[in-house]
């Protein structure tokens, strides 16, 4: 007799189903019910996680574009600072590169006024001064002259 013609009885301890209508499914008893239920559950918690990761991806890229939005307005309103002094992909990180770059440019300052004060120009120009003629050549002193002449 082969297999498929064998007809497998019932357990007598199996749980009873009923039919069900088109818009109604069979009605499921014991652990086979609970299993639809949780299911269920895991089917709406996989729809609520994808929701939320949509929405945190959302604001991640609003906020990514308003931290560089930041940065960029730091930039601008502080003329010593550069795109390469200030840095950080967050508002705190922007603070700190802010503070490492007032530092760096304090100790500019001081560095460029310690060494302008140690120059000294004179002010005004230079009084005019008659040449030394004990300094110069024959030739020179002859181009001098004619120079001197034609004044």
């Amino acid at each position: 007799m082969p297999e498929e013609n064998i007809v497998h009885p019932e357990p007598a301890d199996a749980p009873p189903v009923t039919a069900g209508t088109a818009s109604q499914p069979p009605e499921i008893a014991g652990p086979d019910r609970q299993v639809v239920s949780l299911e269920a559950a895991l089917s709406e918690a996989r729809k609520t996680l994808a929701d939320r990761e949509a929405d945190y991806t959302a604001l991640k890229s609003t906020l990514d574009s308003t931290i560089g939005a930041y940065r960029r307005l730091v930039i601008d309103t502080h003329p010593y600072y550069s795109d390469d002094l200030i840095t950080g992909s967050s508002v705190e990180e922007i603070h700190a590169s802010m503070r490492k770059a007032d530092e760096l440019i304090a100790k500019m300052r001081s560095g460029l006024q310690a060494e302008l004060g140690s120059l000294s120009v004179p002010a005004g120009a230079p009084a005019r001064s008659e040449t030394d003629a004990s300094t110069l050549s024959p030739r020179e002193k002859i181009v001098e002259g004619i120079r001197h002449h034609e004044k």
